[in-house]
């Protein structure tokens, strides 16, 4: 497949995610979000950059990561980045992006492969999610991007715990 052909497909890809309703898009996304980072993290990982290590319980940081994290960082890293580029009349595109670089600056303080898997794969989908449901209403953008991150953390941090990650 060429690149272009490979383009034409990502987008066609995600214009169909337009069309969901919010439950239906907010698992799907999730689901989907999820295997890429996974996916990510196993490539990282046999390249030697899958570097992490969490000074937290498990109970202390399956609540942090999937009722805390999800919340703030909503509010944080898309809530008000896109808020600024709505502002400013930006594209949907540079909404995104706006989103997805401080998502990834603070997520790559913790190693370039938290940083990839973490703050680039999965800052996307978030970013993504909230400027696609921000065209319709604040509240659907805000929940539906903070229950997919947390069902997108809920399947990571578990797995990650499980096979000895963080």
């Amino acid at each position: 497949m060429s690149g272009e052909k490979f383009l034409n497909w990502i987008k066609s890809h995600f214009r169909r995610y337009r069309e969901r309703k919010p439950w239906d898009f907010c698992w799907r996304i999730a689901i989907e979000g999820t295997l890429v980072a996974l996916a990510v993290c196993v490539i990282l990982n046999l390249l030697g950059l899958g570097e992490r290590d969490l000074k937290m319980d498990s109970a202390e940081l399956l609540f942090i990561g999937v009722i805390v994290a999800p919340l703030l960082e909503t509010l944080i890293f898309q809530a008000f980045p896109i808020w600024i580029a709505r502002l400013c009349k930006a594209s949907f595109s540079i909404q995104v992006v706006a989103s997805v670089v401080p998502f990834f600056l603070a997520h790559a303080i913790e190693g370039i492969g938290t940083g990839i898997a973490a703050g680039l794969i999965s800052g996307f989908y978030f970013a993504f999610t909230y400027v696609h449901w921000r065209e319709h209403r604040q509240w659907t953008a805000f929940w539906v991007t903070a229950v997919s991150h947390a069902i997108h953390n809920g399947i990571l941090i578990p797995l990650a715990l499980a096979f000895g990650e963080i």
